[in-house]
């Protein structure tokens, strides 16, 4: 029966983690610890840039699906948010590729209200034209 000892179950951390590095690195503290530490910095690193490359993935295929129907990408999510539709990116490229007809009436309710505020600007504008003629 050993007693555990804190610098030794340190040293078995280090280790676990190097495990199936090459060179000393497996197997020399100093060295070990040194690799063991950069490993988990590009560990962290590494998640943050597996998201980011998967949202550039989302928006891709949300804006090859939205120029099949005629909208930019940008018009699209501008159109969404006109219309008060709620849908994240993951959501709206998995309906893109899985489902196209429900992401044609999300990418018509979008078109709806781009076309909707569009007319309104329009009819302000011919009001304001039609106010300068009077005056």
């Amino acid at each position: 029966l050993t007693i555990p000892n804190a610098a030794n179950m340190k040293r078995e951390k280090v280790f676990e983690i190097v495990k199936g590095f090459r060179g000393r690195a497996k197997n020399c503290f100093r060295i070990a610890h040194q690799a063991a530490e950069k490993a988990l910095q590009n560990q962290y690193y590494s998640r943050k840039l597996l998201k980011r490359d998967m949202r550039s993935l989302w928006i891709t295929r949300i804006n090859a699906a939205a120029r099949e129907h005629g909208l930019k990408y940008c018009d699209l999510i501008h159109g969404m948010n006109l219309a008060q539709i709620d849908m994240n990116r993951k959501v709206l490229s998995e309906l893109a590729v899985t489902e196209p007809a429900s992401f044609a009436a999300v990418v018509d309710k979008a078109k709806g209200a781009l076309m909707a505020k569009h007319a309104a600007e329009v009819a302000r504008k011919g009001l304001d034209a039609v106010r300068k003629q009077q005056q």
